[in-house]
């Protein structure tokens, strides 16, 4: 039971910020650029840079993502803000992976935006299995996607709204 008592206080300490991550955990070289020592010293002081750079959030998505940091205490007056949803809609944004303007992010927009707002599915984090599933589910209902489309971009999802 102690464990348990523990770990909760750990896990809200986290959350407001109050202990930083053990160093080097989940710390990924971030890209430079305007703002990279801002998303440093304000955002992976309490968690790790791997966390932000697996995002690919829209332009609204990161403001949104900002917004709720800074809800739960993190310290970004309103020109920092602008700076750091700039950079990390630029470095960390849709369309912004290895495979950002292939075949799946087509696929996204064509078969999947013409219905659904992008915060629905940025908001949604599962594994490759678990797109497989949403998405046969969209076919039943009329989402015209080949077999192959539909693998195709169940693992472009899982790759971009990781578990």
């Amino acid at each position: 039971m102690w464990r348990l008592a523990s770990l909760v206080c750990v896990s809200a300490a986290l959350a407001t910020g109050l202990v930083a991550q053990e160093p080097g955990s989940g710390q990924l070289p971030l890209p430079a650029g305007p703002a990279a020592e801002l998303v440093r010293t304000r955002c992976v002081t309490c968690h790790g840079s791997d966390l932000i750079t697996q995002q690919r959030l829209s332009r609204d998505g990161w403001v949104r993502e900002v917004d709720k940091m800074i809800g739960w205490g993190a310290s970004l007056p309103e020109p920092e803000k602008t700076q750091v949803v700039d950079y990390l809609a630029r470095h960390f944004g849709r369309g912004t992976g290895a495979e950002g303007d292939g075949a799946a992010t087509t696929l996204l927009e064509t078969r999947c935006l013409g219905c659904h707002d992008t915060a629905l599915i940025e908001q949604q984090r599962l594994t490759r299995a678990g797109w497989v599933r949403e998405l046969d589910k969209m076919i039943g209902w009329g989402a015209a996607l080949t077999p192959q489309e539909r693998d195709t971009l169940a693992a472009h999802l899982a790759d971009r709204y990781k578990p």
